[in-house]
């Protein structure tokens, strides 16, 4: 009998199997629990006999996330080394740099000959040795030249360097240079040099000349004076000034006091130079090329520019003696 109850006891199901978890709600699992709400790690008990002997386990393979490699295949990272050492792909990659390099500079060119033409750029720095000491003798000494016309081609004048007349801008720029560097040495001789000073020295002059570019471009303008007469024309003739100040500050380091001797003198020969070269393009009745300006002007257009000549002239000795007087020797 007693044996009988035992049996039946043991038969009959458990009345709190059915019953949920008092804190959660949630009836008792029945079966094994799903291995995938571990993150795919087997949970620990009969399923889980723990890690392998070897204290690890061993790496996955599987696919690649986001096309990096899984499982340490090292040799996937070292694919675009490879393909760049390759003859043929370098070839390939060089030329089209280069082809993107000329497509560049195509592009660069076109920009600027919008607004300023390279090849009449060329022209004003197309010079020679024999050129440039001659000019430099004409600056200095301007009172013995007799000719000041200037040749011309058919549609053009000829480049300086076979016309000792034309101007040019490669003596302006050198003499700039030059000055900046001759003002930091006296500078030095002085004991008041500093890196500071010499760029305020060159920023000033270079103000200056913008000035007195716009000055005269406007002036042209506004005397309404047709002229064949460019601004790079303006800037070549207003610019050969920087010869005679380098004379002036030179002179300056051996005799301090026969600064203003040379820089009179300089300050004379490059208003001589400039009233003389710019005569024949400015004043209609020397007007007889065609890089001069109309001829037809007279009486009040006449002394329009004889006026705007004389000014141009003038100007240079005071720019010359205010871009030196902090330079020289006292």
């Amino acid at each position: 009998m007693r044996k009988a109850r035992r049996t039946a006891e043991m038969q009959a199901p458990d009345p709190g199997a059915s019953m949920p978890y008092p804190q959660y709600g949630y009836p008792q699992p029945l079966g094994p629990q799903d291995p995938a709400m571990y993150g795919g790690i087997p949970p620990p008990g009969i399923y889980n006999p723990g890690p392998p002997p070897g204290g690890f386990y061993p790496p996955q393979q599987g696919m690649s996330f986001m096309g990096m490699p899984v499982g340490g295949d090292q040799n996937a990272f070292s694919m675009p080394t490879q393909l760049l050492q390759n003859p043929a792909v370098a070839n390939m990659a060089m030329q089209y740099g280069q082809s993107l390099m000329g497509q560049g500079k195509e592009v660069l060119d076109r920009e600027l000959n919008k607004y300023v033409a390279t090849s009449r750029i060329k022209y004003y720095f197309s010079v020679d040795t024999a050129y440039v000491a001659k000019k430099l003798a004409l600056l200095l000494f301007p009172f013995t030249q007799k000719d000041w016309s200037v040749k011309y081609n058919p549609e053009e004048p000829v480049q300086p360097r076979y016309e000792l007349n034309a101007p040019d801008l490669y003596i302006p720029a050198m003499a700039f240079v030059t000055y900046v560097l001759v003002g930091g040495v006296s500078l030095g001789l002085q004991e008041r040099f500093s890196p500071e000073g010499l760029g305020i020295q060159a920023s000033t002059a270079l103000v200056w000349a913008f000035l007195e570019v716009v000055l005269i471009w406007l002036t042209l303008y506004i005397m309404n004076i047709q002229t064949k007469l460019t601004i790079f024309d303006i800037l070549s003739f207003s610019s050969y000034k920087y010869v005679g100040m380098i004379v002036a500050i030179v002179v300056s380091f051996a005799v301090p006091s026969a600064y203003h001797f040379a820089l009179a003198y300089v300050s004379a020969a490059t208003m001589f130079f400039l009233i003389r070269s710019l005569k024949v393009q400015i004043l209609p009745e020397s007007s007889n090329n065609p890089y001069a300006g109309n001829s037809s002007f007279s009486g009040e257009g006449s002394k329009r520019r004889t006026y705007l000549l004389l000014f141009m002239g003038v100007l240079q000795p005071l720019l010359m003696w205010w871009l030196t007087r902090r330079l020289v020797r006292s």
